[in-house]
C-alpha cells in the first residue's frame, strides 16, 4: 500500500513538473519566438504578394516596378496588377523588446510605374514563414491629384499589439 502511495506522489510530481515545463516553453514562445522554437521552426523570410492599382478606378496595372528596399531587388506586376511570390527579410523592429515584443518583422517597399506618382511604404509587416498576399498598392496618374510629390505612407503596428501596449500603460 505504502509503495502504491510512493508510485502515485512521484507520478503526480512528475505529471506536475512536465506541465510546468510545458507551460512555461508555451508561455516563453509567446512572449519571445525568437528565443524558443517548439511548435516549428522559426523563419527570418517571409513571402508576400503585392497588387498595384490604379488610384481612383482600381484597375490593374501592369508592368509597375516593386522595389523592396532592404534586398534592392525589383519585380514586376502582371497584367492583373500582381507580382509573383517575393521572399522578403524578417527584420524586427527590437525597440520596444523590453516592453513588449513586436512578432512581426518590418520592411519598405517603393513603387513605380511611367506616368505614375511613386509610391513609398514603410513598416509593412511580414511575419516568418508566412505568407501575406495582395498588398494593395494604389498609384495615381501624374497631374491626378494636386502634389507631384511621392506618395509616403506608413503601415501602423499589429492592432492586438497596440491594445496590449495600450492596457499595459493605461493609469489605474
Amino acid at each position: 500500500m505504502e509503495k502504491k502511495k510512493d508510485r502515485r506522489g512521484l507520478f503526480m510530481a512528475f505529471a506536475a513538473s512536465a506541465l510546468l515545463l510545458v507551460g512555461a516553453l508555451v508561455i516563453a514562445s509567446v512572449i519571445s519566438p525568437n528565443a524558443v522554437s517548439v511548435f516549428g521552426s522559426h523563419s527570418d523570410t517571409a513571402q508576400l504578394t503585392v497588387n498595384v492599382v490604379e488610384g481612383y478606378t482600381e484597375a490593374p496595372i501592369k508592368d509597375a516596378s516593386v522595389v523592396v528596399v532592404e534586398t534592392g531587388k525589383v519585380y514586376q506586376t502582371d497584367e492583373n496588377g500582381m507580382t509573383q511570390n517575393i521572399n522578403v527579410p524578417v527584420i524586427r523592429d527590437t525597440r520596444y523588446d523590453d516592453i513588449m515584443q513586436k512578432q512581426w518583422g518590418e520592411i519598405t517597399l517603393i513603387v513605380y510605374k511611367e506616368g505614375f506618382i511613386p509610391y513609398a511604404l514603410f513598416y509593412l509587416q511580414v511575419i516568418g514563414g508566412q505568407t501575406r498576399e495582395g498588398v494593395k498598392i494604389l498609384l495615381f496618374e501624374e497631374g491626378q491629384t494636386e502634389s507631384t510629390q511621392p506618395f509616403s505612407i506608413i503601415e501602423g503596428p499589429n492592432r492586438v499589439w497596440v491594445d496590449a501596449l495600450v492596457e499595459m500603460y493605461r493609469p489605474k
